[in-house]
């Protein structure tokens, strides 16, 4: 039983009771009031925790997936065709967008997320412009924080020097990897986010397990009370 219905079996066993009893229940109506009000802010506080930790969650993946493509990228070979850097490179950018998308939803919070998901989206986009060969093979990053490449632009530049475009990829790679890899260490801002929030949220969850045992103490004591109004009427009367 939760807090709402437990005040509600409390208010109806007043309701149901003498005219003394009635009188009770509406000197007692502002504590229902205030345990109602406690319960629903309580409870507000508690989901926006619980979706804060969700959203943060999916930056943590999606900047996971980007450290992984991007290792990918300081892996080609000299046999490896323009193709194969090229299904390495599109794969960087949908991962790369994705977390660029992630940390829009998590900017839309008011949790805190939004700090760091802006952070991190700004330090792996601020690589970019450190390798002037990538925007010589199309390369090229939107106002928007998201990556797009010119197909025309890069197999250009890979038929005039394959080498040129993987060095800049393995680059652009290692730049990348190692900032995700700041972010996603244990004491990274994204582990140190999470555990704040978790910490938050297992706070919150302790106050409504007290505040749910005190309606439970307060419905019982209001049914003695109830009862007892009873029977010293019926011996009275």
């Amino acid at each position: 039983m939760n807090i709402s219905q437990l005040l509600s079996s409390s208010t109806a066993s007043l309701a149901s009771s003498s005219q003394s009893t009635t009188q009770a229940s509406s000197a007692l109506s502002p504590v229902l009031a205030g345990i109602t009000k406690s319960s629903t802010a309580l409870q507000a506080k508690l989901d926006a925790a619980t979706t804060s930790l969700s959203t943060l969650g999916q930056f943590k993946s999606a900047v996971s997936l980007v450290q992984t493509a991007a290792q990918g990228l300081s892996g080609f070979q000299t046999s490896s065709t323009s193709d194969d850097v090229k299904a390495g490179i599109t794969s960087f950018i949908t991962k790369f967008n994705a977390m660029v998308a992630s940390a829009q939803t998590a900017a839309a919070q008011t949790s805190g997320t939004d700090k760091i998901s802006s952070t991190m989206s700004r330090a792996l986009s601020a690589d970019l412009s450190k390798i002037s060969d990538l925007r010589n093979m199309g390369f090229t990053k939107a106002s928007d924080g998201t990556l797009k490449l010119d197909a025309t632009k890069f197999a250009a530049a890979y038929k005039a020097s394959p080498s040129t475009v993987q060095t800049a990829l393995s680059k652009l790679g290692k730049l990348v990897d190692k900032a995700a890899g700041k972010e996603l260490a244990s004491d990274g801002r994204i582990a140190s986010s999470v555990s704040a929030l978790t910490s938050k949220s297992t706070l919150l969850q302790t106050q409504r397990t007290a505040l749910l045992k005190a309606v439970q103490q307060f419905s019982a004591s209001q049914s003695s009370t109830t009862s007892n109004a009873l029977s010293a009427y019926t011996s009275n009367a």
